[in-house]
């Protein structure tokens, strides 16, 4: 069930509101003291900030070669959808800062903004507008908030990176994740204790994710062990190349299986990989037996 909507698109990517977004302007509207038209500016202030933010995040994964899928916006914040996570950690590192930055940026113009009111209003703060106030803490907090080195956050991402530069990748997320779920346990209790609700589910969100990205770079190691050993060995930063069912690669390491072997497990496609010759063939639709010529 498709729970997002696409609203447009940003330098080719596509935007989508998810269906939950939709409750922002209704409680702003109904729950809030906020007069009609001051929630309406406060829900696209939300909106565009979140937007920014994770356009930042596509667009320099783009300047890596690594597409975006989409752009999903959500009230906990946006997720831009990257294809797949660089293998180079200092671009992990890169992607993961940029929203971030662009975060704080906007809220220093917001600043920037608040001041110059003061001024050409003569230091009285009422002729300050209140949505800059607004734009200002909105960047700040949602900058903060996710420098938080808790996976699957931009923080978590960093750290994971700054991790993975001396070490595995793998290894580097359990790291960052125990890191991440220790804090999302330490939120979680502070949250139930003082009655703030939304930071108990925010810090479960956070706990359980942390595993899916252990269980993520768990599969891409197993992938990235199965593909050295029939020596492939195609960047995982961007969709592998589709070779002819024909075309030889190179010779497989000596633990590799022997001429004659078909491969259990077809890929999406259904092809199969076949050693013929010490040289891994691919054969379309169904495994066939080695030709005799």
């Amino acid at each position: 069930m498709n729970l997002s909507w696409k609203i447009g698109s940003l330098f080719g990517i596509p935007v989508k509101l998810h269906v939950s977004m939709l409750l922002v302007p209704l409680f702003i509207l109904t729950w809030s003291d906020f007069a009609p038209a001051m929630g309406l500016g406060l829900v696209f202030l939300l909106f565009g900030s979140i937007l920014l933010h994770e356009l930042g995040h596509a667009l320099v994964a783009r300047r890596f070669g690594i597409h975006t899928q989409d752009i999903i916006l959500m009230p906990l914040g946006g997720m831009a959808r990257i294809v797949a996570m660089p293998s180079n950690p200092k671009h992990e590192i890169a992607i993961a800062v940029a929203g971030p930055i662009v975060s704080l940026v906007l809220s220093g113009l917001g600043w920037l903004a608040i001041v110059a009111s003061l001024l050409v209003g003569a230091y009285r703060p009422d002729t300050v507008p209140v949505l800059l106030y607004y734009f200002f803490a909105a960047n700040g907090v949602l900058a903060l908030f996710n420098l938080i080195p808790a996976l699957p956050m931009d923080g978590g991402r960093i750290l994971r990176g700054l991790l993975a530069l001396r070490g595995d990748y793998l290894k580097a997320t359990i790291r960052a994740a125990r890191i991440g779920r220790f804090l999302a346990v330490v939120g979680g209790v502070i949250g139930f204790l003082s009655g703030n609700y939304m930071l108990v589910f925010v810090c479960v969100f956070v706990f359980f994710s942390a595993g899916a990205e252990v269980r993520m770079a768990t599969l891409r190691d197993m992938h990235r062990r199965k593909a050295a050993a029939f020596g492939f060995g195609f960047p995982f930063d961007r969709p592998a190349p589709s070779p002819h069912p024909h075309d030889p690669v190179p010779p497989i390491r000596e633990e590799a299986p022997r001429d004659g072997w078909v491969s259990p497990n077809r890929v999406k496609n259904r092809n199969a990989v076949v050693i013929d010759g010490g040289t891994a063939r691919i054969v379309s639709r169904k495994p066939q037996a080695p030709s005799e010529d």
